[in-house]
């Protein structure tokens, strides 16, 4: 495990991240918006066999945006004192690669461009926090390139 700072170094700059925070928390107001209001209605004109697809990318943008949410949350946590390092590193790192990394683009095409633009972003933001999370506990490029 290679500890996280808590003042940014000239070796060590992975701190709270107030932007990657207010990007998803955007990404995840406009992803609830979308899904309330346009989501019923975009996937009643889709092709029969394909809404389960669209069903799926739905869930995962949520889990892509929830994940990442909570991995900041805990950060924001360690970096205020109120969770150990080791613990985080133990109980609360980045959840769900299996799911989250799985990006189609060719499956995506046949959907609405609201759900694309949601998983293009969300796929985005989870690849970036993914890397950080791997860079905070110390795993090698060799795992990372076998996730992405």
């Amino acid at each position: 495990m290679h500890p996280v700072a808590r003042q940014a170094t000239q070796d060590n700059q992975l701190l709270f991240l107030p932007g990657v925070f207010n990007e998803t928390l955007s990404l995840l107001f406009d992803a609830h918006h979308y899904f309330q209001s346009r989501g019923t209605e975009d996937q009643a004109v889709i092709a029969p066999e394909l809404r389960m697809h669209y069903s799926n990318e739905m869930t995962r943008v949520t889990m892509r945006l929830t994940s990442v949410m909570a991995w900041l949350m805990v950060r924001r946590a360690v970096y205020a004192g109120r969770i150990d390092e080791e613990k985080a590193s133990d109980s609360y790192r980045l959840d769900g690669a299996d799911v989250c990394l799985n990006h189609l683009p060719e499956l995506l095409e046949a959907m609405p461009y609201y759900l694309r633009h949601l998983s293009e972003r969300s796929h985005a933001i989870y690849q970036r926090v993914h890397r950080l999370d791997s860079m905070a506990y110390g795993e090698g490029e060799d795992q990372q390139s076998r996730m992405n």
